[in-house]
């Protein structure tokens, strides 16, 4: 009899083992093996390199200053065992007289440092590169066009669990994109853009 409650009571205390994939706003959630991701993400990309100035051939002198755009982003992938990530990214950006659309290709890892480290760090941590492409318009019919450029991405984010779906996070990524000047240059710029940073905030979503 005593053998049998000995039994009974280490199945009970088994049973109530905390699962391994679980999310931290929610203990009572199994975590998921494969995750679906979605991130809505806003902020500013910037760089020095975004300033151009160019004489060309024919003799027009091709200027701009802008070195700052607003930026709003989709994101979306899989996460796999709870860290593994790999998401897509479609981008639009926005100065007053430049317009670039880049999209990129991400692999990540994704942490929870507060389940291990508990208060005063963010619930959720995650690093990521890839590969991004876009292409730059100028809002002036004379400026000369741009071809489309191919670069490197590679970031971190913070987040905060809002439910057990929902976290708001933070991002900052560092990114090296060139967009070469069609029109033949005399002197000055023959590219825009190259090193620059994008720092964001944004909603993340897992289903």
């Amino acid at each position: 009899m005593g053998i049998c409650m000995a039994v009974l009571l280490s199945a009970g205390v088994f049973c109530q083992e905390t699962p391994e994939y679980r999310r931290l706003s929610d203990p009572e959630e199994h975590r998921q093996a494969v995750e679906a991701v979605a991130v809505a993400r806003v902020g500013v990309w910037a760089g020095r390199e975004f300033s151009f100035q160019a004489t060309r051939t024919d003799g027009m002198i091709a200027t701009s200053k802008q070195q700052v755009f607003f930026s709003a982003a989709a994101m979306g992938g899989m996460e796999f065992y709870d860290h593994f990530l790999v998401m897509g990214m479609a981008e639009g950006d926005e100065a007053s007289k430049l317009t670039a659309e880049v999209a990129g290709l991400y692999l990540g890892w994704h942490q929870r440092p507060k389940e291990r480290y508990g208060k005063g760090v963010p619930d959720e941590a995650t690093v990521y590169a890839g590969v991004i492409g876009g292409s730059l318009k100028v809002h002036d019919a004379n400026f000369g066009d741009f071809s489309n450029g191919v670069g490197f991405g590679g970031g971190m984010s913070f987040g905060w669990t809002l439910t057990p779906h929902v976290s708001v996070e933070l991002s900052a990524e560092y990114r090296y994109l060139k967009f070469g000047y069609k029109p033949d240059v005399f002197s000055g710029d023959t590219s825009i853009g190259g090193n620059s940073i994008m720092a964001g905030v944004g909603l993340n979503f897992r289903f």
